[in-house]
């Protein structure tokens, strides 16, 4: 005994799958001759069609795509602290330099450990300035 025409409707009613739907075994000539929207809406009144208990309609969270290939801000906002330290550097670096302050090979040894990020920021370069002075 097919009853998919029945099932179809029914799913539809209660906008649920097919497979949620369940028929009341012992009222199955009932259901085979329900026809119309309207018949299989006064049988799921009647409790001959029900849903599948236990099926809640949550919606399913989508989930942030967060691995390593798609972090696009961080080496940005990295690029962009360095670029801001190594010019403040350079700048002191080199007003020192006008001033007589510092010798060419101190000067470079400052600017090449600013490139390799020896020096977190300008005050760590002027410790050490401090320290190689002669």
């Amino acid at each position: 005994m097919k009853l998919t025409t029945q099932k179809r409707m029914a799913a539809d009613i209660l906008e649920v799958g097919e497979n949620q739907v369940r028929f009341d075994s012992l009222r199955l000539d009932e259901i085979k001759q329900a026809i119309t929207k309207q018949d299989i809406r006064d049988l799921i009144k009647d409790r001959a069609i029900r849903k599948k208990p236990g099926i809640a309609h949550v919606a399913k969270v989508r989930r942030k795509r967060t691995g390593a290939g798609r972090r696009k801000f961080r080496v940005k906002t990295r690029k962009r602290d360095y670029i801001n330290r190594i010019r403040k550097i350079r700048t002191y670096v080199r007003d020192q330099m006008n001033a007589g302050n510092l010798t060419k090979d101190l000067a470079n040894n400052v600017r090449k450990y600013a490139k390799a990020g020896q020096f977190k920021n300008l005050r760590q370069a002027k410790d050490y300035i401090k320290l190689n002075k002669k």
